[in-house]
């Protein structure tokens, strides 16, 4: 979470905080809601990019934080631009969260090979001009998945 939404609702630089336990805390906005490296991608020769990083940065928390300071100090109706920075920035919150990471991570896993699977079949269909049988969709369709046809339950 971005320290300029931290910052609005601090007291003297802390913010209180809730243990699992449901005790509450007071915490430094600068150690609270810190995840290192969220954001970066560790490549595969160790490095990190910080694409994403950068791009909130300048897009989002940028151009948001005197957004978000103004309607604290009590500038409201916001402009047209401001309005939008806004909700981009609170959209933006709630992709920043282990939750929605989680949830993209398993969309990536389940859904998106079955997506590309049925992408291939059309693909198929269109070079050879012709639509493809049961067997050969199925064929296409777990080798595009599998890399390899998989032992069905069934023949083809």
């Amino acid at each position: 979470m971005p320290q300029y939404w931290l910052r609005a609702f601090a007291e003297d630089g802390h913010v209180l905080g809730r243990w699992r336990g449901g005790a509450e805390h007071r915490t430094p906005v600068r150690r609270a809601a810190v995840a290192r490296d969220f954001n970066t991608d560790l490549l595969a020769d160790g490095e990190r990019r910080v694409a994403l990083e950068t791009y909130l940065d300048r897009h989002v928390d940028g151009p948001c934080a005197p957004v978000l300071r103004a309607v604290r100090e009590g500038w409201w109706p916001l402009d047209g631009a401001q309005h939008a920075l806004a909700l981009d920035a609170l959209a933006w919150q709630v992709v920043r969260t282990q939750a929605f990471r989680s949830f993209d991570e398993q969309v990536g896993q389940q859904v998106f090979p079955a997506l590309w699977a049925s992408e291939a079949v059309g693909f198929c269909e269109e070079r050879l001009g012709r639509p493809l049988s049961d067997v050969e969709r199925m064929e296409v369709f777990w080798t595009a998945i599998y890399g390899r046809l998989p032992a069905l339950p069934w023949s083809l």
